[in-house]
């Protein structure tokens, strides 16, 4: 019975990690870092106080794959109620009886797992737990002494009982922990980011959502760059501004992880770099895998072979990243003779302002249809009007040569700045269904229904203006 309870109540923790927290759970690996290197040890910990950390590094490489990061979680919690057994075990008359007293100790246990990201207390808890057991057979040894609990505290029903209702706390506890499930949802976003599934993004992100969070706004934002439809439905999901666009001057996890995949959307060397260093700063070894393999895709895609090379190489020597390695290795091999490209230094950073920056690459690349709606669209949410029509003057040709095809969002802008110089609706087309919309939303707003007129035109340019 004892044997079938814990491995019910070992099932229940390692489906309750990996249903609530998979994504999270390779947010743990991409921020450690572990090295079979000889110098590895030596360099990032000292001995023997962080020894634990040290083993919570060498754990958390293998939560790249969150079924054995989830395993492992379970199987931490598991293994210190077991050696809390083997101490009532010892300690107590008549143990079998006592079976429930360890699982008093699984949600405090688990709750200590949501807020230890290295494993470190986790760890230090199972050898104190560990340590304990051994002291208490070895004295047991050498005594016969055992304690004698009152009969209530030996009925049959708490063996039952007591795991079951550890077992549900526990889980409320993953569920509704110190993690939160903010984090979970922020991580699936960076995942798909990162894998550039940006469709994925749209259908994970509700509307509503993104008009509320900053985090999740910015992944939207970037999902419809990346598929087109920035020009179509940035108005819709929130743009407030260019700040929307990205985090000026990053100082936290999260926020350097997102310019990283923006950059790297983007094809901004530079940047990417810059970032990835910024990340293995913020990681409490120095170093971490996030930014290793982040680092090592830049300087292939660069054919800077020696760079490439010295990542994968320290790659290499984590016990989970060979197949990751292997699979670059004849990238590697074909730029082995190459000269690294110039883009490293030929794209100026997007480090400042926004605007500023996006212009100067709208100025280099005017036929980039990415750039383009970037800097527009920025200058729409910073209600810049003048800025938006010269350069909507100077792309336009380049963009939508025939005059036709200028996304909704634009043509709606161009019906206010044509308020100030009509000719403007001699040079570009407007669509019948955008010149309906605005004659039916002047008309609301003319005649006081200005409430009605912003909820029937939601995410339109005109409503964010007004």
């Amino acid at each position: 019975m004892k044997k079938l309870i814990t491995i019910i109540v070992y099932a229940v923790l390692w489906m309750g990690w990996f249903i609530c927290y998979p994504y999270m759970l390779r947010w743990f690996e991409g921020a450690s870092f572990f090295s079979t290197l000889p110098d590895y040890a030596g360099v990032h910990f000292h001995f023997p106080s962080e020894i634990f950390r040290y083993c919570g590094a060498f754990l958390l490489q293998f939560y790249a794959w969150p079924l054995a990061g989830a395993a492992m979680q379970a199987a931490l919690a598991v293994l210190i109620i077991l050696c809390i057994w083997s101490i009532v075990k010892r300690l107590f008359k008549d143990p079998d009886r006592l079976f429930w007293i360890p699982f008093l100790f699984l949600p405090a246990v688990v709750y200590l797992q949501l807020g230890d990201m290295t494993l470190e207390h986790t760890c230090a808890v199972l050898a104190v737990a560990a340590l304990l057991a051994a002291t208490v057979w070895g004295v047991r040894a050498l005594s016969k002494f055992q304690l004698t609990l009152p009969a209530f505290m030996r009925k049959a029903w708490l063996t039952m009982t007591v795991p079951a209702l550890a077992a549900l706390l526990s889980l409320y506890f993953v569920y509704d922990g110190p993690m939160g499930r903010q984090h979970e949802e922020i991580a699936r976003l960076e995942y798909l980011g990162e894998h550039q599934q940006w469709t994925e993004i749209l259908e994970t992100v509700p509307l509503q959502e993104s008009l509320t969070n900053t985090y999740k706004r910015k992944y939207v934002l970037l999902a419809l760059a990346e598929t087109g439809k920035l020009a179509d439905y940035a108005f819709r999901y929130g743009l407030s501004g260019s700040g929307d666009f990205m985090f000026q001057n990053a100082d936290g996890p999260l926020s350097l992880n997102f310019n990283t995949i923006f950059y790297r959307s983007l094809g901004l060397a530079n940047p990417v770099v810059y970032c990835a260093y910024q990340q293995s700063l913020q990681s409490l070894p120095g170093i971490s895998f996030d930014a290793l393999r982040t680092l090592t895709d830049m300087y292939l895609d660069n054919r800077d072979y020696d760079l490439a090379k010295k990542y994968m190489d320290i790659l290499d020597h984590s016990l989970t990243h060979g197949k990751w390695v292997k699979e670059r290795l004849p990238k590697l091999e074909a730029i082995r003779d190459a000269e690294p490209l110039d883009r490293m230094t030929g794209e100026p950073f997007i480090l400042e302002d926004f605007i500023n920056d996006m212009s100067s690459l709208v100025s280099r690349y005017p036929d980039n249809a990415r750039y383009a709606d970037y800097l527009l669209c920025g200058l729409l949410a910073d209600r810049d009007g003048g800025r938006f029509y010269d350069f909507f003057r100077f792309l336009a040709p380049r963009l939508y040569p025939d005059g036709n095809g200028i996304p909704h969002l634009y043509q709606e802008a161009l019906l206010l700045i044509a308020s100030q110089d009509p000719r403007i609706l001699d040079i570009y087309h407007i669509d019948e269904e955008v010149w309906k919309r605005f004659t039916d939303f002047t008309g609301m707003m003319q005649n006081g229904k200005t409430a009605q007129a912003k909820k029937k035109y939601a995410g339109t340019y005109w409503t964010y203006v007004y």
